[in-house]
């Protein structure tokens, strides 16, 4: 465990560091680290089986620590900010993205419960590629990309909310129930760390101490209730996004996160990429990559126009929503975890999954700057 472990964080840093190099994300980089250490690769030429389930225990802390800088980058305050273009934009964008994904999964002849768990990956968005494309063009700070970062804070929140009600474990009534006590429970923990945010500790680096345990503790509430744990561990994020010490904290999750444990997580997923599984998915791949693009560019695009936007600056966003990333590979992790897929379904889902974080990954930029770029010189004329 100890030499795999080595091997994949370096392998990681080193492949991810390349793909930065050409512009594209260091966590597609770690994935083929971890394809490349699977049984595929280092399996066969060595004969081991990678990766072990003692790795595989420490890597899904990546899930964990992932979500938990999520909610403390968005943080309550960001949320409560957002305004009703927000709102509208990410109420289309997270229906149609989830009924597109539903009807794929339909459409296969898969069942209601599965059907629905498609949905939720498609949902997810990761906005990173974006953002920097935005920045390369000096777009940032414009009303599309405002929109598109105010969406994406509103997404992370609705989709783990929207994994949470329809994957929980019991009967619906229980269900809405458990979702009611775990929200009810932050308001009180919120209103509390409201009144206590300002007091002093004297004990050195208890309030990283206390952060990180309390995610784990809120992680283990959360799935003692039958949701995700990693609904625990984003909703952790935001409560301690209330106090002075919250870029501290931000700091040092990010530290111990980037540094080991989330490129664990992404060298497990790309460790759990079964190539046989590609030959199998057929009509799968088919319909989930363009399903999941397409539903994305009409939720987004649909909200953003009602909202006033010009057409072109509607499908900007649209197409500005498209990439999934870390995000979608939590979600798809999460429900394999929960048994929602039989093996060999779970293999063709993750499999369909990482294709779509490729290739909404190099269509975004290109496609953005080609709507932007048409936009300026109608502009211009």
């Amino acid at each position: 465990m100890l030499l795999e472990i080595g091997v994949a964080l370096i392998l990681a840093k080193i492949i991810g560091y390349a793909f930065e190099k050409i512009k594209q994300p260091a966590v597609l980089g770690e994935i083929i680290a971890g394809i490349v250490l699977g049984p595929f690769i280092a399996g066969r030429i060595f004969g081991i089986k990678y990766i072990s389930a003692e790795t595989e225990g420490i890597a899904q802390l990546g899930i964990i620590i992932l979500l938990f800088m999520s909610g403390l980058e968005i943080g309550v305050e960001e949320i409560k900010a957002v305004g009703k273009n927000g709102l509208i934009t990410s109420l289309f964008d997270v229906s149609i993205a989830f009924l597109f994904g539903y009807i794929a999964g339909n459409t296969l002849g898969y069942d209601m419960r599965t059907s629905i768990a498609i949905g939720n990956i498609m949902v997810a968005t990761s906005v990173g590629i974006t953002v920097k494309t935005l920045m390369e063009m000096k777009a940032l700070h414009t009303k599309v990309g405002e929109l598109i970062l105010t969406v994406a804070v509103l997404d992370d929140v609705l989709g783990i909310v929207i994994l949470s009600i329809t994957l929980g474990k019991g009967q619906p009534l229980m269900i809405l129930l458990k979702v009611f006590i775990f929200f009810f429970s932050f308001v009180l923990i919120l209103l509390l760390m409201g009144k206590i945010k300002n007091i002093k500790f004297h004990i050195p680096r208890l309030m990283l101490t206390l952060s990180l345990a309390f995610a784990l503790i809120f992680s283990a509430f959360a799935k003692r209730l039958g949701l995700a744990a990693v609904t625990g561990s984003f909703f952790a994020g935001l409560l301690f996004s209330v106090f002075p010490q919250r870029r501290r904290i931000i700091e040092f999750t990010r530290g111990i996160g980037e540094i080991f444990f989330i490129p664990l997580f992404f060298v497990w997923v790309g460790a759990s990429f079964d190539f046989y599984a590609l030959k199998d998915m057929g009509m799968l791949v088919l319909l989930f990559v363009p399903m999941a693009l397409i539903g994305k560019v009409i939720g987004c695009s649909l909200g953003a126009k009602i909202s006033k936007f010009k057409t072109r600056d509607a499908l900007a966003v649209g197409i500005g929503m498209m990439p999934r990333m870390e995000v979608a590979l939590v979600v798809v992790t999460t429900e394999i975890s929960m048994g929602i897929f039989s093996d060999a379904l779970a293999h063709q889902i993750l499999a369909a999954t990482i294709l779509l974080v490729i290739i909404s990954s190099i269509l975004t930029p290109i496609l953005l700057k080609i709507v932007k770029e048409k936009a300026s010189t109608s502009q211009e004329g």
